[in-house]
């Protein structure tokens, strides 16, 4: 009798030792899951503010290249401008060099007949025609010394326009060269630009590279957290409330929403919307208005309800059988951890909380521990 009394007192404090330990453990989850509330809201809506400033920064820089673009443009076109005006400066300058020549030989010329003249004097014109011998030798006499004179004049009349030919084509060139200053100046001011616009889209990459940096490090606690979930879930199968679920359905999951039914992400490798990096996206994201109501997709009994994470607020349901559901990015939750719930039953309201660009529903649907792809469970 009192062996069979201390076997019954034994076996007493083992199960409450185990429904006490159950019971805690959903109570830690909960504990846990509540305490992380507010830092991870913070966290998504810091990470909700730097893809928005990430997508003005990407803005930015566009805008950026479409101006260097335009100053790139304007760059060329002046140095086409330059590259004339230095054709026409040489040609210029072939020009002076001719004349240049010319001068030189009329120089010489003019120097030569001025020795003449200053060797003869302008009395010799006058000996030379008052020694004429008569009427016919006068005429002759003073048609030479016209000749002379003529030739004189048109030595020093070239002498000029060659002058002023060579001080027009000088002029010229100075008005190129100040062309060419002018368009050098405008040059530089526009590179100037280009380097200030350069610069400037340097610091928006650099701000970008930064912003993507700590995106994928809120990325990794977000794998983190579903790693951490998938234990917590595994936790509160192991209680005796869990345990007890059996799976009576067909292998077929009713479907989570009401009426839409539109796929804005499907189960698989995708470039995530707000690190930008290759990831797997386990679960079907279901485009919906704010406030729609979500589904139960077959009977069970809730394992957690509450934040969590990138998944913001979310709910997990256990259908017994290995099938364990997720809804995330929820705007509400309407049932608690442990509480039985059946399909079809509203659970919670579409939202987009946590990691999240817009109102819709993420769903999950888990095998054994591992994500699935819902579409060949619905």
């Amino acid at each position: 009798m009192v062996k069979r009394l201390i076997s019954f007192t034994l076996a007493s404090v083992l199960l409450l030792s185990t429904v006490s330990y159950a019971a805690k453990s959903v109570s830690d989850l909960k504990s846990e899951l509540a305490q992380s509330q507010k830092k991870t809201e913070e966290t998504k809506k810091q990470i909700q503010s730097k893809q928005a400033e990430k997508n003005s920064q990407k803005a930015k820089k566009d805008s950026l290249d479409v101006e260097i673009a335009g100053l790139q443009s304007d760059i060329d076109k002046i140095q086409s401008v330059i590259d004339e005006k230095n054709a026409e400066i040489d040609e210029k300058n072939n020009e002076i060099a001719v004349l240049e020549d010319e001068l030189q030989a009329t120089d010489k010329r003019l120097k030569k007949r001025m020795k003449v003249i200053y060797e003869s004097g302008t009395e010799s014109y006058l000996e030379l025609i008052l020694k004429s011998t008569g009427i016919a030798d006068l005429f002759t006499r003073i048609a030479v010394v016209e000749s002379i004179l003529k030739h004189d004049n048109n030595i020093m009349d070239n002498y000029r326009n060659d002058i002023a030919e060579i001080a027009a084509a000088k002029e010229v060139v100075e008005k190129e060269k100040n062309e060419q200053v002018e368009a050098k100046s405008i040059l530089a001011e526009k590179q100037n630009q280009i380097k200030a616009k350069q610069a400037e889209s340097q610091k928006i990459i650099d701000a970008l590279s930064k912003d993507i940096n700590e995106l994928k490090k809120q990325e990794a606690e977000q794998e983190k957290a579903e790693k951490q979930l998938q234990s917590q879930i595994n936790a509160a199968l192991k209680s005796s409330s869990q345990q007890s679920v059996t799976y009576s359905g067909n292998g077929k999951f009713g479907f989570p929403l009401t009426s839409y039914t539109r796929i804005s992400s499907t189960y698989g490798y995708r470039i995530h919307p707000i690190t930008g990096t290759k990831k797997l996206h386990t679960g079907i994201d279901y485009a919906a208005p704010y406030g729609t109501s979500i589904l139960a997709a077959e009977d069970g009994v809730v394992l957690t309800s509450g934040w969590n994470s990138g998944y913001g607020y979310c709910v997990t349901i256990n259908h017994g059988g290995g099938y364990v559901t997720l809804y995330g990015h929820c705007s509400s939750l309407l049932v608690s951890a442990g509480q039985k719930v059946t399909k079809g039953q509203t659970i919670a309201k579409v939202g987009s909380t946590g990691n999240s660009t817009g109102n819709h529903l993420h769903f999950e649907v888990r095998v054994n521990g591992s994500t699935v792809n819902p579409a060949g469970y619905l």
